[in-house]
C-alpha cells in the first residue's frame, strides 16, 4: 500500500470514528440515556407496590422483553440493513417496518387470545399473586408487541439518520410509560395499574414512531424481500435472548447453588457491572450504520479504527464503574446486603463489556455478508460456554460466578471471529483491539483489589479521575479530525 492510500485508509477510518462517537453519540445519548434515567424510576415503583406486587412487575418486565425479542422476528437489525445496502433501500425499509410490525402484531395477537390455554402454566402458591400473574402476562405480551413497533422505527430512523426524532422516540418509549404507570398507582396500587401504565406508554410510542417514519415517504416492495427479511431475522431471534441470558442466567444459577437471598446480591453486583454494556449497545445505534455505509474495499479498516477507539472508550468506562464500584455498591444497596464483598464480582463483569466489542466488531461484518444463519447457534452455544465456565469456578463463591459474563462475550469473540471467516467476510485487523483490552483488563484488576475502605481506597478515585482524562482525550482526538478531507466516494458519515 502507497503512502498516499495509508492516509487515505487513516482518513477514512477517523471520519468512521468521528461518526459514531461525534455525530453518532447522539444516538448513543438517545439510546442508553432514557435507559438509566429509568432507574430512578425503579425505586419509587418499588416503594409504592411493595415486594410481592413488585415481584409480579418484574417477572412481567422479563415477560416483555424476552417477547420483544422473540416476536420481532429480528426485524429491527434487518431494517438497519435493508435501507443501507439491499436494492429496494429505503423504501424497502419502510415496507418491512409495516409488515414486521404487522407480523409481530398478529403473532402476540394469537398468543393472547390463547390464554385460556396456556395461563394454567402461570403457578404461584399465593393465589393473588397467581391472579395478578395471569392478568399482568396478556398487558405484558401487547406491552411487547407495541416495543417491537419502537424498535422497527427507530431502526428505519438509524437508516435516515434522523438523530433528533430517534432521541424523541426514545424518550417516550422509555420513560412515558413508566411514569404513566406511576400516576395510575395514585388510586390503586396494584401491579396491573403499573402495567396498563407500560403498555400505554409503549402504543404511544409505537404510533409516534410510524408517524416519523412512514409520513411522506415511500414504501416500496421487491419480490422476495420478505422472504429474505425472516431468513435474515429468525437466526437472530435465538441469539438475542442467548444475549439477554448473558447475564440473567447467572442470577438462576446463583439460585441453584446458593438460593434466592444470594442470588438478590448477585444481580446487583451484575447490574452495576454490566453498565457499561448500556453503552456499548446504545453506541451500536451508530456504529453499524457507519460500517454498512462504509465501500467495501475500505470497510475493514473502517472498523478496525472504529474497533479500537470504541474499545478504548469501554475500557475508561468499564474501569471507571470497577474502580468507583464500592461506593457504588452502598449507593444502591443497604448493608444487609454486603456490598463491599461484591465489589470482585463488579469488576469482573465490567470486564466482560470490554470483550463485548469484540463480538460487535465481527457481527457487523456478518450482517453486511446477510449470511447470519449460524448466529442461532454460536451465540447460545457461547452461553452454555460461559455458564460452564462460572458453574466450575463459581461453586465454592458467589463472586465468581461473575466470571460466566466475560467468559461468555470471550467464546462469543471467538465464535463470531471463526464465522465471519465462514461466510467470507470481509476481513480486519483484530489485533487493533489488543491495546484496549489490555488497558481495560488493567483498570478492572485494580478496580477488583484495590482497598474498598478507608483513606487508602481514595486510590481508586485518583485512578478513576485518570481513566476520565483519558476518556476525554479520547474524544478531542477523534473530533480532532473533522478537519480531514473526505473524497465523496469514502463519505460514509
Amino acid at each position: 500500500m502507497s503512502a498516499a492510500s495509508g492516509v487515505r485508509v487513516e482518513s477514512v477510518g477517523a471520519a468512521a470514528s468521528r461518526g459514531v462517537l461525534g455525530r453518532g453519540s447522539v444516538y448513543t445519548v438517545g439510546a442508553a440515556a432514557p435507559i438509566l434515567a429509568y432507574a430512578a424510576v425503579v425505586p419509587i415503583a418499588t416503594r409504592l407496590l411493595g415486594k410481592q406486587a413488585y415481584g409480579v412487575v418484574a417477572i412481567s418486565i422479563v415477560v416483555i422483553t424476552v417477547a420483544m425479542m422473540a416476536g420481532s422476528l429480528g426485524m429491527p437489525s434487518v431494517i438497519v440493513r435493508q435501507g443501507i445496502l439491499a436494492g429496494s433501500g429505503v423504501a424497502g425499509a419502510r415496507a418491512l417496518l409495516v409488515r414486521g410490525s404487522l407480523m409481530t402484531a398478529g403473532l402476540m395477537g394469537v398468543i393472547i387470545l390463547a390464554a385460556p390455554v396456556w395461563d394454567q402454566l402461570v403457578q404461584d402458591p399465593n393465589p393473588l399473586v397467581q391472579a395478578q400473574l395471569r392478568s399482568a402476562v396478556p398487558l405484558a405480551l401487547a406491552a411487547s408487541a407495541f416495543f417491537v413497533v419502537v424498535e422497527n422505527s427507530q431502526a428505519l430512523l438509524r437508516v435516515l439518520d434522523r438523530p433528533g426524532s430517534f432521541v424523541v422516540l426514545s424518550l417516550t418509549a422509555t420513560l412515558g410509560g413508566p411514569m404513566i404507570g406511576l400516576a395510575l398507582l395514585v388510586q390503586d396500587r396494584s401491579p396491573e395499574r403499573y402495567l396498563i401504565g407500560l403498555t400505554a406508554g409503549y402504543a404511544a410510542a409505537a404510533i409516534v414512531g410510524l408517524v416519523l417514519c412512514l409520513r411522506g415517504g415511500q414504501r416500496r416492495r421487491e419480490r422476495g424481500d420478505t422472504r429474505s427479511a425472516l431468513r435474515m431475522g429468525l437466526p437472530i431471534v435465538p441469539h438475542l435472548v442467548a444475549l439477554f441470558l448473558a447475564n440473567g442466567a447467572l442470577v438462576i444459577l446463583a439460585v441453584f447453588l446458593y438460593g434466592v437471598p444470594a442470588s438478590g446480591r448477585l444481580q446487583l453486583a451484575l447490574l452495576i457491572g454490566s453498565s457499561p454494556a448500556v453503552i456499548t449497545s446504545a453506541m451500536n445505534q451508530s456504529w453499524a450504520p457507519v460500517v454498512f455505509r462504509a465501500p467495501q474495499t475500505h470497510r475493514g479498516e473502517v472498523l478496525a479504527h472504529t474497533a479500537r477507539d470504541i474499545a478504548t472508550l469501554a475500557a475508561f468506562v468499564s474501569g471507571g464503574v470497577a474502580l468507583l464500584s464500592p461506593w457504588l455498591l452502598q449507593f444502591e444497596a443497604g448493608s444487609k446486603f454486603n456490598p463491599l464483598q461484591l465489589v470482585p464480582a463488579v469488576a469482573i463483569a465490567a470486564f466482560g463489556c470490554v470483550l463485548s466489542v469484540a463480538y460487535l466488531a465481527n457481527v457487523h461484518l456478518i450482517f453486511a455478508t446477510g449470511r447470519n444463519l449460524w448466529l442461532c447457534v454460536v451465540t447460545p452455544v457461547s452461553l452454555l460456554t460461559g455458564l460452564t465456565c462460572a458453574y466450575l469456578v463459581g461453586r465454592q463463591d458467589l463472586v465468581l460466578l461473575a466470571v460466566g459474563f466475560p467468559a461468555t462475550y470471550a467464546a462469543l469473540a471467538v465464535g463470531t471471529a471463526w464465522l465471519r471467516r465462514h461466510v467470507h467476510a470481509v476481513s480486519w485487523s483484530e489485533t487493533a483491539l489488543l491495546l484496549p483490552t489490555g488497558l481495560g483488563l488493567a483498570l478492572c484488576v485494580l478496580g477488583g483489589v484495590l482497598p474498598t475502605s478507608g483513606t487508602t481506597a481514595l486510590i481508586r478515585v485518583a485512578v478513576a479521575a485518570l481513566a476520565g482524562f483519558g476518556t476525554l482525550r479520547l474524544g478531542r482526538r477523534i473530533m480532532a479530525h473533522s478537519d480531514v478531507k473526505r473524497t465523496p466516494e469514502v463519505d460514509i458519515t
